[in-house]
């Protein structure tokens, strides 16, 4: 498999009235043909920032101030707006967290699923029409011809989500995008929802990024996990590495915060202590003040990436393991 998406120092800023505040800094990974991603951690870490950067999507306060984000090579953030608009939908989609707030409360199903058809692989009304309902097929729904003629609001969240993989992949795309997409369903949906995703990677080979907080969601689906903390990556690997052997403090603390099977559990595992506010990161390694192996150095000094095993970590405990790469 050979790359199609390369992230590189990647670094987004937001203007407040106190001025520029960085989000994500200095984020590094990269995506092949047919793999999952996993993007896992905490409110606040930077996984949707990350994934909108790609699509430069972010509000009119941010932008990207440092960095590189190629797809195939070709480097997203020399494009113009333009050209843009020929990557999003058409070789790059994206699931969002809430269908409910992502589709068009005023526009019927039919009309959102035909419009990037028609403008991204010239369509007539009536073949999108046509190809349209054969999506909505593809995704499990019933009745598609009188589904693409309802509002949003007439469809159950677990349909509104399968619509928005249907609009996400109707354009065959190479990566797709999914923040949270299994967020507020029940776990019968949720199974179904992820099924379905991997389907697609199986048939049509597309590259996903999914963004989540559930580890357990990440095990069953993902090659690969980037794990974010306040805007860095704390560790990357494959996800047998991770899960075997988990080696930054706060991999460790997400993997003992899942509740093991078949035990009776009296008290969940928490980590302490939340995330820090951008604008207000500690001085040393941003998880120093929750870390329960931190020592006087990480409070004063960031940590570099040290290759250990198949795994990238950011943590001075691994400062003298790494292997040479």
């Amino acid at each position: 498999m050979d790359s199609l998406l390369s992230v590189k120092d990647l670094q987004v800023q937001f203007q407040t009235k106190k001025g520029f505040i960085t989000s994500v800094d200095g984020i590094s990974f990269s995506v092949k043909r047919g793999e999952i991603l996993g993007i896992v951690g905490e409110s606040g870490c930077g996984k949707s920032v990350t994934s909108l950067s790609i699509l430069q999507l972010l509000a009119s306060n941010g932008k990207i101030s440092r960095g590189s984000i190629c797809l195939e090579g070709k480097d997203l953030l020399t494009l113009s707006e333009h050209e843009m608009c020929g990557i999003r939908g058409n070789e790059i989609s994206m699931i969002f967290q809430d269908p409910m707030t992502a589709l068009n409360p005023t526009l019927t199903i039919g009309t959102q699923l035909m419009e990037p058809l028609m403008l991204h692989q010239g369509y007539s009304k009536k073949e999108a029409w046509k190809e349209a309902v054969e999506v909505l097929k593809k995704v499990g729904i019933a009745a598609p011809e009188k589904r693409m003629k309802e509002y949003p609001h007439q469809l159950s969240g677990g349909m509104r989500q399968r619509v928005m993989i249907a609009m996400a992949v109707s354009c065959a795309p190479k990566l797709l995008i999914a923040d949270e997409p299994t967020t507020a369903l029940d776990v019968t949906i949720q199974a179904q929802i992820l099924e379905l995703m991997l389907d697609l990677r199986q048939k049509m080979n597309t590259a996903i990024i999914l963004i989540t907080h559930d580890m357990g969601v990440v095990a069953e689906t993902a090659d690969h996990i980037l794990v974010l903390y306040a805007g860095k990556v704390v560790e990357y690997g494959s996800v047998k590495e991770i899960f075997n052997t988990p080696r930054h403090p706060y991999t460790q603390g997400l993997l003992h915060s899942i509740p093991p099977l078949g035990e009776d559990v009296d008290e969940l595992h928490t980590i302490e202590g939340t995330v820090p506010a951008p604008g207000q990161m500690p001085e040393g390694c941003r998880f120093s003040p929750r870390c329960p192996c931190a020592r006087e150095r990480c409070k004063k000094e960031q940590p570099g990436v040290y290759h250990v095993g198949d795994a990238q970590v950011s943590c001075f405990m691994y400062e003298g393991d790494q292997d040479d790469k």
